[in-house]
Order: structure tokens, then sequence, then C-alpha cells
């Protein structure tokens, strides 16, 4: 053993010793051709990549490569255990193409996306939305992977079209999520790598330390958790990866002898696979020029020719497929503000911000992306109206402290880039990177339906990562200015890194931390609103979206004890949503229905009067539901039911018949399938006909337990009721009719103890 470790030190010695002969330019690459000195010949010495240097992380792209990916799936692998959350409905559990597997591929390429659970192409979102290859994806695994949706005879149930359903399995989703994210950080590396030392020169370490620091930045950044935990977040994914392989080949074709050809159609093909992932892809027709300007010795007719592909493919993608598929979209402003966020209240109606107040906001959204980038926390899924104003209902505008320094930092960067052009800089092509990717999600030039969200920068980062590696290495050729001139053989090399690697590994520890810790938020609906309504309490979505989820759990809870605080709970953010939003029908819905189960609740507990107040209140706020939005499709059957429990209190509890009738007729004006309003209104007027002697009250208690008998033939106490009333009336034979239909089914039956 003693031996060994001699030989090991004789041979670094001996590697020192060759190292010191070999001669270096001041760039730290070996001199290879003859040098002159006053006129001789010196003989020309070993160059560094001749001599066999011991195996070193530095100068390994394979394993540096590796690294990378293996961060960045441990990182997100606590992800796998979690559910389906949020925007997973809308491609996925509820998407009516989606759940067919392959046979709704065609509605997924010929439709707008929101279609499959829409079911039309309404407007919801400015310009709309065409993803077909992201959400191909969730119907293949389906295909694949899914179980059958059987009904309760066991056997397969068909939708509306006869075709067989699909049920996924959420955690192979997000398994699939996290290999892809592995990938596109692996192949970021390749392409910064091919950047900055695309001959593969194993003295480069500005190349390889760039590329590593580059990749493991956007690989821990807990900006990305969003795109990674949300199942839906894949066409994030896909349109990065597919856009950053694009860029790999054409550097590689750029600079390639052979197989040039090879290279551009695999670009080809990695851009298809990027903009029918997610349209944001066209904003490579920016970067694929400036990443040959900056990074090769293309000239300018050369760099026209090899973009030329990609701006043909762009075109025919927006305006001979997309467009015929989701038509023009109206430009006028949508004056919601949940799908409008310039927007604010004024005389009780909403209008549009002015010049100042719009511009400003979106510059202070613009900062707030910067301070995320820098400083993720807190994180949140939620920044609709009002997260970005300063205080509550204060609009940010031209003159607040905090969008001047957003107008200070943001020309600045411009001022840097034009300067990095000129000076053919790296560092400017990542400046350019990030403003034209962040381009079509910063509200400037098109409105996108909300300020700012975390998935925004999955892109955008990347430019961000290089920026900061690139800024690494700078501060180490600062610290160290002879770090150029050194071979990457050196076995200390990592010393002189030692400031900038210390560094990078803090941040890479904190971000890494961070992601995993944030991934617990996105486990389900319920734990992600609950967690992130800390971080958004002015949010009217996330209110909204919290007392929805409360109010899930509380009817899946076992005792009125453990049910009221957390229905009171829902409440309260109805509420809150509502006043921040006062036209938010939404909101004003789930407000009824936390006021129903109340009163539901508190009728339980025999406490009348305060369950009326409560059924009052959610007939109220059916009624605003209906004012705002009167096609909704659900707001006529609630009123029916909010009536219909007014009407059973009034009568079965306090014995008021004349209030409970009145509501319960309200309730059939707005619900004529509900076989309970039948069924109590035929008992409220046959006690009304026992209580006045009026044969016309026992002919309307008659028709109503018809109706409900046409919902329920079964029904043994309407059948029963039904002889007791033509028995009134003095018509026996239907009387006998009746009275044999329900002792056939029950013999047994006792009106006395029937709980109906």
């Amino acid at each position: 053993m003693a031996a060994k470790k001699r030989s090991k030190k004789n041979n670094k010695n001996e590697y020192r010793k060759k190292i010191k002969e070999t001669p270096v330019n001041e760039y730290g690459d070996p001199i290879n051709e003859q040098d002159f000195e006053g006129g001789k010949s010196k003989k020309r010495k070993k160059p560094i990549a001749e001599i066999d240097a011991p195996p070193s992380f530095w100068n390994n792209y394979l394993v540096q490569m590796l690294c990378i990916g293996f961060l960045s799936a441990i990182i997100y692998s606590n992800t796998i255990s979690h559910n389906y959350a949020v925007d997973d409905t809308i491609v996925i559990l509820r998407n009516e193409f989606t759940k067919k597997g392959m046979k709704g591929m065609h509605g997924i390429w010929t439709e707008d996306t929101f279609v499959g659970f829409f079911g039309d192409k309404r407007n919801l979102v400015s310009g709309g939305r065409y993803r077909p290859l992201s959400v191909a994806t969730f119907a293949l695994e389906l295909q694949l992977f899914g179980t059958v949706v059987n009904g309760p005879d066991g056997q397969p149930q068909l939708d509306k079209d006869g075709d067989v359903t699909y049920k996924g399995s959420p955690h192979l989703s997000h398994a699939v999520n996290i290999l892809m994210y592995a990938i596109l950080c692996m192949v970021l590396y390749l392409m910064l790598l091919q950047m900055f030392n695309p001959k593969r020169d194993q003295n480069n370490l500005k190349g390889y330390f760039i590329a590593f620091a580059g990749a493991l930045l956007y690989a821990a950044h807990p900006i990305h958790t969003e795109a990674i935990a949300n199942i839906k977040g894949r066409d994030e994914i896909m349109v990065t990866l597919g856009g950053i392989l694009t860029i790999y080949l054409v550097l590689k074709m750029a600079v390639a002898k052979k197989q040039q050809v090879l290279y551009m159609i695999g670009a080809v093909v990695a851009f298809l696979f990027a903009i029918f992932s997610k349209e944001n892809a066209i904003t490579f027709l920016a970067i694929i020029p400036a990443a040959l300007y900056f990074f090769t010795e293309a000239k300018p007719d050369k760099i026209a020719i090899y973009t030329a592909p990609f701006a043909v493919i762009a075109v025919g993608f927006w305006f001979l497929i997309r467009q015929p598929i989701l038509g023009t979209t109206d430009a006028a402003p949508i004056m919601e503000l949940m799908n409008n966020p310039f927007l604010k209240l004024e005389g009780g109606r909403y209008v549009e911000f002015t010049s100042s107040e719009k511009y400003g906001t979106i510059l202070h959204t613009w900062m707030e992306y910067i301070r995320l980038m820098v400083y993720p926390h807190p994180l949140t899924n939620d920044y609709y109206p009002k997260y970005v104003r300063t205080v509550k209902d204060i609009i940010p505008n031209l003159q607040s402290p905090y969008v001047l320094l957003s107008i200070i930092v943001h020309l600045g960067m411009a001022a840097a880039t034009v300067w990095g052009i000129m000076q053919r800089k790296a560092y400017a092509f990542f400046l350019i990177f990030y403003a034209a990717t962040f381009s079509v999600v910063s509200n400037l030039f098109f409105p996108i339906g909300t300020n700012m969200a975390e998935r925004f920068l999955f892109l955008p980062s990347v430019g961000f990562s290089g920026l900061c590696s690139l800024g690494l290495y700078h501060l180490a050729t600062l610290l160290t200015p002879s770090i150029k001139k050194l071979p990457m053989g050196n076995l200390d090399i990592s010393k002189h890194l030692k400031v900038s690697l210390g560094i990078l590994g803090i941040a890479t520890v904190l971000y890494s931390a961070k992601t995993y810790s944030r991934n617990f938020a996105w486990k389900d609906d319920y734990t992600l609103f609950v967690t992130d309504i800390e971080n958004s309490p002015n949010s009217a979505k996330l209110n909204n979206a919290v007392s929805g989820v409360l109010q899930d759990t509380a009817i899946r809870m076992k005792t009125d004890l453990e049910r009221e605080p957390v229905l009171v709970k829902a409440l309260k953010h109805s509420h809150n949503a509502i006043s921040m939003h006062p036209t938010y029908n939404n909101a004003w819905l789930l407000y009824g229905n936390a006021n129903i189960h109340l009163g539901n609740l508190k009728q339980r507990q025999q406490n009348y009067p305060e369950a009326g107040k409560f059924y009052t209140e959610a007939i109220k706020a059916y009624v605003e539901v209906k004012r705002l939005r009167p096609d909704h499709p659900d707001v006529e059957r609630n009123l029916g039911v909010a009536y219909r429990d007014q009407g059973k209190l009034q009568g079965q509890f306090l014995g008021n018949l004349d209030a409970s009738i009145q509501s319960l007729e309200q309730a059939l004006v707005y619900n004529k399938s509900d076989f309970e309003i039948f069924r109590l209104v035929g008992v409220a007027y046959g006690i009304k006909g026992m209580q006045t002697g009026s044969a016309a009250m026992h002919q309307k208690a008659i028709a109503n337990f018809e109706k409900a008998l046409e919902l329920n033939p079964q029904h043994v106490a309407i059948l029963f009721n039904l002889e007791v009333a033509y028995r009134t009336v003095g018509d026996q034979v239907k009387a006998q009719e009746y009275h044999d239909r329900w002792f056939a089914i029950n013999p047994e039956y006792n009106p006395k103890t029937d709980q109906n």
C-alpha cells in the first residue's frame, strides 16, 4: 500500500515537471508551432494535449453532464408521490380529448387547447392557445399506462362520442416531467459547452466552468417548481428542451466540417418539437442568429441562411396551422378582472387603467421577476390582482419608486446589451436570450391575461443562469488573473476558483433546498392553495380557490364539530374574494355554497334562526351570480337548492307554512328536476289542505307528488302520500292503486317512522 502511494506521488511530481516544461500562450493554450527568438528556431516542446494528465472533474464533460442530470432529478424526486393539481384538470382530468387516449389525437391537433375542457372555443384567454404536442403526451400516457374508466355495471363507461375513456396515474406523469427536466438540464450543459468550448479542448477551463455552473444553477433554481411540480407545466419543459437543443445543433452545424446536413435536420426537428409544444418557441428566431453571431465565425449572410429554415417553419406554423384552427380573435380588451389585470373599480364598474398605471404595473412586475430570479422567496402559484399592488388597491404608476428602479435597471440592461453586441461579448447573448423569451409574457406587446407567473420565467431563466455563470468566471479571473494561463492538468486548479466555487456551492445548496421544500406545496390543490394564500392574501382568485377546497374538505369530514370551523373559514375567504373583486361571479357562487352548507349545519344543530340567515345570504349570493352571468351553468340549480332548504326550514322546523310554500314554489322556478322540491311542495300543500279543508290544496299536493313520482317511480313515501291525498279528495280507485304499489315495494312501510 505504501509503495502504491509513493508511486502515485512520483507520478504527480513527474506530471508537474512536464507541465512546467510546456509553454502556453496568454490564453493558457499550448504553443504547438516553433517559436523564433533572435532569428533562431527554438526546439518545440511537447504540448500539454500530448501529456497523459490524470483524470479531472473539470475536463470531463460526461461526468459534469451526468452530475447535472442527477441533481435535477433528485431535487424533484419528492413530487413523484404527488396528485394532480390546478390546471391538470384542464389538460388531463376533465379534458375530453386526452381521456380518449389515441382516439383523442384528432381533437388535440385540430382544436384550441382549451376546447377539450370547456367544450367550445370560448375566448377565455387573449389570443387562444394551441399546444398540441404537450397535450398529446398526456393522451399517450393514458393510452399506454392508464386504466379504462368503468361504469357501475363494471363495463367500460363510454363518453358522448361512444369512446372508451381512461384514467391516468399522476405519479407516472410526475416521473415523466422529472425525466424530461433532467434531459433538458443536460442539453443546456451541452449547449453552453458548445458555446464556450466547441472543440472540447481539455485545457479550456472557462468553457467547462461556465457550462457546469450555468446548467447547475438552472437545474436547482426554485423558480422552476411550478413548471416541474405541476404536470401541466410539461409544455414549458418541452418548449425549452426543443429550443435549447435547436441552438446546440445549429452551433454544431456551423463549426462542423462534415454532417452539416444531419445537424440541420436535427435542429429543424427540435424546433418543430418546441413550437408544437408551446407557441413562445417563436422567440428563438431572435436567439438562433444571436447564438451564431456570438459563438461562431459565421458571416451575416451565413447567419441569415442558417436561420431561414426556422423562420419558414414559424411562419407556416403561425399562419397555415395555428390561425386557421384558432381563427381571428377579438382584439377588444376583456372587461373581466380575472382575464384582464389592467382594470380598476370606479363608480361600481370596472374601467381600464390609465397609461401611467398600466405601464407602471407592467414595469413593477418586471422588477419582481428579476427579484425572484435572484431571491426566489416567497413563491406562490398566484400573482393575480391584487398581488402586485404595493398596498392593497394602490396601483403602481410611472412615478412609483419601485417602478423608477425598474426603469433604471432595464435601461441599464438595454445599454449593456447594445454595448455587448458591438463588442461581441458573450454576456450580451444571455441578455438577448432573456429579453427575447420574456417579451412574449411581458404584457408590453400584447395582454396575456394575468400580471405574472413563475412559469413565465422557466425559459428566460436560461439567460439568467448563463449570465451568472459568466459572472462567476469573471470574478475568478479578477481574483486570480493568471487563471487564464493555468493548464487544466494542474492538480490544484480548484483553489484558484475557490471564491467562485464557494458562491456557486452556496447558491446551489440554498436553491436546491428551497426547490425541494417548495415542491411539497404542489402535492394537491388543497395543500397548494392553503399554503399560498399566506403569500397571496390579496389575490381574489386564490381566496376563491381556498374557499372551494375548504368546502370540499368539509363535506368529506365525519362530524359537524370538525366541519363547522372549516366552513366558517371557507365563508371568510369567499367574502375576501368578493370584497376584492365585487363582480367575481365564481366567488359569489362559492359564497352562496358556503352559506348553504352552514345553514344545513345550523339546522342539524337546531339553531333554526341562524340557519335561516345563512339560507337568506345564499339566495342573495346566487341572485348576484345570475345578474352577473345569466348563463352560468350552476346558478339556477343552486338557487333551487337554496329556496328548497329555506322552504323546508320554514315549514318543517319553524311552522311557517305560507312562507314555506312561497320558498318552495320559488325553488321550482329555478329547478324542475329536483325530486326533493316536488316532494316538499306536495307535503306543504297537503298540510295546508288539512288545515283549511281546501280541496284545491290537496289537488296541488297531488300534482306535485305526481311530478316527484316521475323522477323516482319506486319511492314508497310518495306513493303513500298519493294514496292519502286521493282518499282525502274522494278518489278511492286511485287511492287503492297507489296503496297497492307501495305495499308491493315495502309492505312493512310505516309513515310514522319515515324520516322524510
